[in-house]
């Protein structure tokens, strides 16, 4: 399993460096090499789209809730209207634990929802979960791309 998340494209946003550092290590630790940080929501906008663009999109963004210019949630709700994004593991990993805003969440389109502070174990093991989702949804938008 390590070998195929070491294939992952990340992307960490929040806007306390800590956070991205722990996030960033912990996933070098599972094997992830390609892990990229933003600070805000509109650096994350700008860091997604060019990789997009540049056709080596992201395959999880992990989005803290309260970051300053655009929250996670406004980042979450910009790329789930694309449907090229549709393949893309937004996760929420943020210190919001009131029922209502997971549900907001996930209704926007998160693929997961990782309520800080998290441990390394907790978030490797919700990293196999997300790998998987994104095997499973690249698997069923070919199928369904193929068929006549």
């Amino acid at each position: 399993m390590s070998s195929q998340l070491a294939s992952l494209k990340v992307l960490v946003a929040d806007d306390h460096f800590l956070i991205r550092q722990f996030v960033r290590n912990t996933l070098q630790e599972a094997k992830v090499t390609n892990v990229q940080t933003a600070a805000d929501g509109n650096e994350a906008i700008d860091l997604v789209q060019k990789a997009y663009d540049a056709s080596q999109p992201y395959d999880v963004v992990f989005l803290d809730w309260n970051m300053p210019t655009i929250s996670g949630l406004e980042v979450l709700s910009y790329f789930r209207a694309k449907p090229e994004y549709a393949t893309t593991a937004f996760v929420m990993l943020t210190a919001e634990s009131e029922q209502q805003n997971i549900m907001k969440a996930i209704k926007a389109g998160a693929t997961s929802y990782i309520i800080k502070p998290v441990s390394p174990g907790d978030l490797s093991k919700k990293l196999i979960e997300i790998h998987e989702w994104i095997k499973r949804k690249r698997q069923s938008s070919q199928t369904v791309g193929n068929t006549p």
